[in-house]
């Protein structure tokens, strides 16, 4: 479509050439490279406002799928401005999984699936296994096991476990072959006795759904991806399958992105759209706003390395901006200090422009965070923990949830098993252990097994003392037994709401009084955070009131079955939305460094980046046996950053008590020339060029010097930039002679020069003081 036959609409006023050939094209299938900081968020969002307002769609034959609840949100919002009248709310739009379940709430029984069914998150789903592996003494390692079915569930084959691909190199013997089988059978059994999914489930159910009943997806007029590149086969199934009637699709993605093979993500899903749809319109989006354009070159011979990638460039929009910094440090102690004073450094020549919010450091495992973390803390300088401890995995958020996922589902084992001593009813982790196992060898549910005991029906074999079975019986099957009989019957016309339902719960478990007992020194703040959860709860039924979001659209023919349930809808969006998690303790508002692993980043974007430990071994890890990936891992960090950029390595590692030699990562080592290899000056033409990326204003250069200390460095000076010559051989103190002494901010007399310009003179000295323990989120680190 030439330029003077398109359209006018205002959605593509905002729009470069090809983003607006993107939005508007008519081919069927349109596959859109998006670069990093190319704009395909904004891209993808106006071709669906395209699609509805200039195309003719209706909002509800509209899929929009999405890889995290946060993008889901804010693409809504996006849409919704651009919309307007509320029509965002009939789309259906969000995760992979969100929509999956939405599909199996109202058709699920149709493949014989149960209205009730449950998620089992990844914590029941490793449980389940652990007590398979042992109790039909599997040699399988359970998380190994883990990974090997959901790996199988993710290639999107039918259920053939012989057939399904290993999670690495290493194959398995033939009875471990026949032992995962084993254990994939039984699993999959257990899951359907405790009437759960897991998370694969979710979306292997829905491929089944759709394929045995097509005329359920029979009004979707097309179907748009986000992040493509992150799909796995059972994705790939589910978005061609939702798309079967018409096949029109739209996907965004950007394979130099693809970092998720470990999850199974399939880079090649690009190569088979091509090959599946051979009349698809690709459109490549090059122009990068993020990015100064020495950012961006350097990131780009970093991924050109791979001769295999699909061949696509990165056009920049700024200026050349400053190097980016690659710096050699002695050991991990020492780099994590010079990451420091570079943070404080490039504050306090920014003035104001630039806080802590600002700042990145970007890890490739979360494990190497302990130096910085240190130095941080003694620094002063509040950090968060990007993936830190989650609000829904809080010790009292769980048994609340869990109270309820039994209330809703009583034969989920895990969840009965969790809650039965909590409050204490002199019942043992033993004879909880046993119980399950005792319920599941007999193919029976632990709630059964314990009302029949209860009964007198059956006998359990595991010992219980008549204290423990009195407490059972008396108090905790009696108040399952009450709420629900209270949520079934009508009260003025409708049902014990959900909000009503957790004041009843806990009234019935006195669990503030459980808290103050069980966790005295910081009840109160467990209790605020279950007031949370209750806040949170009347905010999901008042949305879900209002927008109505989960109802998919009425099929001629087929009948639907209407989830009425809030609190299955309430349990299921916090199974599926663990990642939009709300900050602690205001923290939120204070301005903080972000420490995160680069899994967790993608996505995001900071104006300074700091990605530390850039040696053979890190990145590549030394687990990792797909190099490429770990190459574009180190890409998709590299272009987090906005305007400086730093990269880092320690000479010497100490993984024991002698030093071992670092070897500087060999995607980096070929491409080290074009490095800088020590922190820029800070120049005034800088600084303008920084404010012009973040369209910030910059401070006066009266401003700026004012808010520095005395004795603050004007420069990288402070380590060597080569250990090897400033540290003597021994590696025993510091060779002065090979140092020169660091240029340091020091009061001087205001002079005036010819021009009668007048500089100015620094301020006292400003203190850097510890911050409250309370403002640092020093959360155990997960494994990336």
């Amino acid at each position: 479509m030439s330029p003077s036959t398109t359209p006018k609409h205002s959605i593509l006023d905002s729009l470069n050439n090809a983003q607006r050939r993107a939005v508007t094209s008519d081919a069927a299938t349109v596959a859109i490279l998006a670069g990093p900081g190319s704009g395909k968020t904004h891209t993808l969002t106006s071709r669906v406002v395209w699609l509805v307002d200039h195309v003719g769609y209706q909002p509800q034959d509209v899929v929009v799928a999405t890889f995290t609840v946060k993008a889901a949100r804010e693409m809504k919002e996006r849409i919704g401005k651009a919309l307007g009248n509320g029509r965002e709310k009939k789309i259906i739009l969000g995760t992979f999984h969100s929509i999956a379940r939405r599909y199996l709430a109202a058709y699920g029984r149709h493949i014989g699936l149960s209205e009730k069914f449950n998620i089992a998150d990844d914590n029941d789903s490793r449980a389940i296994i652990t007590r398979i592996c042992k109790r039909l003494q599997l040699g399988l390692d359970p998380p190994m096991a883990k990974a090997w079915i959901s790996k199988k569930k993710a290639k999107g084959m039918e259920p053939s476990p012989s057939s399904a691909p290993q999670p690495s190199k290493k194959q398995p013997t033939q009875q471990g072959q026949r032992d995962l089988e084993v254990c994939y059978q039984e699993y999959q059994s257990h899951l359907k006795r405790s009437n759960l999914l897991d998370y694969d489930d979710l979306l292997v159910r829905c491929v089944e759904l759709l394929r045995k009943f097509p005329s359920c997806v029979s009004n979707i007029q097309t179907v748009l991806i986000d992040e493509y590149q992150d799909t796995n086969g059972v994705q790939y199934e589910l978005m061609r399958l939702l798309a079967q009637k018409h096949q029109r699709i739209t996907i965004v993605g950007d394979p130099d992105q693809s970092i998720y093979g470990w999850r199974s993500a399939e880079i090649k899903n690009l190569w088979r759209l091509l090959r599946d749809y051979p009349k698809t319109d690709e459109i490549s989006l090059e122009e990068n706003y993020r990015s100064f354009q020495a950012i961006l070159d350097l990131s780009l011979l970093v991924i050109q390395q791979d001769k295999k990638r699909y061949q696509k460039v990165l056009k920049p929009v700024h200026d050349r901006g400053s190097r980016p910094v690659l710096r050699k440090l002695k050991n991990a102690h020492t780099e994590a200090e010079w990451i420091v004073s570079e943070i404080r450094r490039a504050l306090y020549m920014s003035g104001t422009m630039l806080t802590y919010n600002d700042v990145a450091i970007l890890l490739r495992s979360a494990s190497l965070s302990r130096h910085v973390e240190s130095a941080l803390g003694k620094a002063g300088i509040p950090y968060r923990m990007v993936g830190g401890f989650k609000f829904y995995e809080r010790a009292e958020i769980k048994t609340v949830l869990d109270y309820l996922r039994v209330i809703h589902q009583p034969d989920n084992n895990d969840a009965f098993g969790r809650v039965m001593n909590v409050p204490k009813r002199g019942i043992g982790d033993g004879t909880i252990k046993n119980l399950i196992e005792e319920a599941e060898k007999s193919s029976l549910s632990l709630y059964s097994l314990l009302v029949k005991h209860c009964r007198g029906d059956r006998t359990a074999k595991t010992k219980i003392t008549k204290h423990a079975e009195q407490k059972i019986s008396g108090e905790l099957i009696r108040m399952l037994n009450g709420i629900r009989k209270k949520m079934e019957e009508a009260t003025e016309g409708k049902s014990l709401g959900l909000v009503d339902l957790i004041d009843h719960l806990l009234t019935a478990l006195n669990f503030q009084n459980y808290l103050q007992v069980t966790y005295p020194d910081d009840h109160e703040q467990r209790w605020a955070n279950v007031q949370e959860l209750i806040s949170l709860a009347n905010d999901f039924v008042r949305d879900l009131d209002r927008s109505g979001e989960d109802a998919l659209p009425e099929i001629e023919g087929l009948e639907q079955s209407k989830e009425e349930d809030v609190l299955a809808q309430f349990l299921a969006n916090v199974s599926l939305a663990s990642d939009a998690q709300k900050g602690e303790d205001g923290q939120e508002s204070k301005p903080m460094v972000t420490i995160s692993t680069i899994h967790a980043a993608k996505g995001l974007e900071w104006p300074i980046v700091f990605i530390p430990a850039v040696y053979n071994g890190s990145i590549p890890h030394m687990r990792s046996e797909d190099g490429d990936e770990e190459r574009r891992l180190l890409y998709v960090a590299m272009t987090r950053a906005q305007a400086l950029l730093y990269l880092s390595y320690p000479v010497y590692n100490n993984p024991g008590s002698s030093d071992t030699r670092t070897e500087l990562s060999s995607f980096v080592s070929s491409v080290a020339s074009s490095f800088a290899k020590k922190g820029p000056n800070f120049e005034r033409s800088l600084m303008r060029h920084i404010a012009k990326v973040l369209q910030r204003e910059l401070p006066s250069e009266k401003e700026i010097f004012a808010g520095i200390p005395n004795m603050s460095h004007t420069e990288d000076d402070l380590f060597p930039v080569d250990p090897d010559k400033a540290y003597k051989e021994d590696g025993q103190g510091f060779d002065s002679s090979r140092f020169k002494r660091p240029k340091l901010y020091n009061p001087v007399v205001i002079s005036t020069g010819g021009d009668g310009h007048e500089e100015p003179q620094w301020a006292k000295p400003r203190a850097t003081t510890m911050d409250q323990a309370s403002s640092f989120t020093m959360a155990s680190s997960p494994a990336s």
